[in-house]
């Protein structure tokens, strides 16, 4: 016999399987609610009499997640899904991966837009959430990730940025730095090096006699060359090195800086400069394309894993849009006066 009842302000279910009395608490104060939840519960016993697998929680595949998946990931990667799992948890946390659905994903796009947060913020979290899936089909929890068939296509990030860091700009950077921090966003500037990859580089990564710096860990996990510029070339000669450590970049007891995003917008702000320090790396790839116009070379220098990223700065190439309309000018004057031409021998004839 299936039933619910009442304990303090809770319902309860309770019901015979097998000889044996399971007794759950439906954690709601509705009736009707806790009758739901105990024909979800008596199904899910059938289902499984019947060889099926278990219905597997959101809650229980984000613990195997977090300990079989996240030690392998960066510690900035955690930090990023951990925030991710804050903000998914209200409209995920009591569901069952099967109910991860199209309307329940785009409920939450929607509770986040009228939170105010951004179209890559959402995506980021999506992102998150699709990891988790994507896990839960490896584990056979589930048949499909449902995050892979949600469109996304409506969730817009903000359009490409048309300006970044002016050079007066990184020089004002520069002159309210100490001489090393002043020497790191030199080096951001001049080499489109993500923050991380910079503040972490070791002289054994760079050489000087091949104007390159060979970076092994990288946000894609995917080693890289960097080569260098003479701006570039002159921050490393200049560069002092500690004689014990070996990292390039040191501050007054010899180690390697943390927690520079702060001190850089520290720096900022003293010196008046609305950009962000990931801007130097826009800067980089906006001028390195204004002077090339190669984006496959731009696309292996800041390590993009895909050319469609690196495109998000073609709109700053327009030398090929100028020779081709200069072709259809030309084309366009010739057909206009073989145009003129044939009307007039028209007229002539006419007459």
């Amino acid at each position: 016999m299936a039933s619910v009842y009442k304990r303090g302000q809770t319902y309860w279910i309770r019901f015979q399987w097998h000889g044996r009395e399971v007794r759950r608490s439906a954690r709601t104060t509705s009736k009707a609610v806790a009758q739901q939840y105990l024909a979800q519960v008596l199904e899910e016993h059938r289902r499984l009499d019947r060889g099926g697998r278990p219905r597997r929680s959101y809650k229980e595949t984000l613990e195997r997640f977090a300990f079989e998946f996240m030690p392998t990931l960066r510690p900035a990667t955690q930090r990023r899904y951990r925030s991710s799992f804050r903000l998914l948890e209200p409209h995920f946390g009591d569901c069952y991966l099967d109910e991860i659905n199209k309307t329940r994903l785009s409920d939450y796009v929607t509770a986040r837009r009228r939170g105010g947060a951004m179209g890559a913020t959402i995506r980021r979290d999506l992102a998150t959430l699709s990891g988790v899936c994507s896990c839960a089909v490896a584990w056979d929890y589930i048949d499909l990730n449902p995050v892979k068939a949600f469109d996304k296509r409506h969730i817009r990030e903000a359009p490409p940025r048309t300006s970044f860091p002016s050079e007066a700009e990184v020089e004002r950077l520069v002159a309210h730095a100490s001489p090393m921090v002043g020497r790191i966003i030199q080096l951001l500037a001049a080499t489109g090096m993500r923050q991380e990859e910079a503040v972490s580089l070791e002289w054994s990564q760079v050489s000087i006699e091949r104007r390159e710096i060979r970076l092994t860990k990288t946000k894609t996990s995917s080693p890289r060359v960097v080569p260098l510029s003479d701006e570039a070339l002159a921050v490393l000669i200049g560069t002092p090195r500690h004689i014990t450590r070996h990292h390039v970049f040191w501050n007054g007891d010899g180690r390697r800086y943390t927690h520079f995003a702060s001190q850089y917008r520290n720096i900022a702000k003293r010196a008046g400069v609305p950009w962000r320090c990931h801007d130097l790396r826009h800067r980089f790839a906006s001028v390195f394309l204004m002077k090339t116009g190669d984006l496959a070379a731009l696309q292996a220098i800041l390590g993009h894993r895909t050319v469609a990223m690196t495109m998000r700065y073609s709109h700053l190439v327009t030398d090929h849009l100028h020779r081709a309309m200069a072709k259809l000018g030309t084309s366009l004057g010739t057909n206009t006066a073989e145009s003129d031409e044939v009307r007039v021998g028209q007229s002539r004839l006419s007459h």
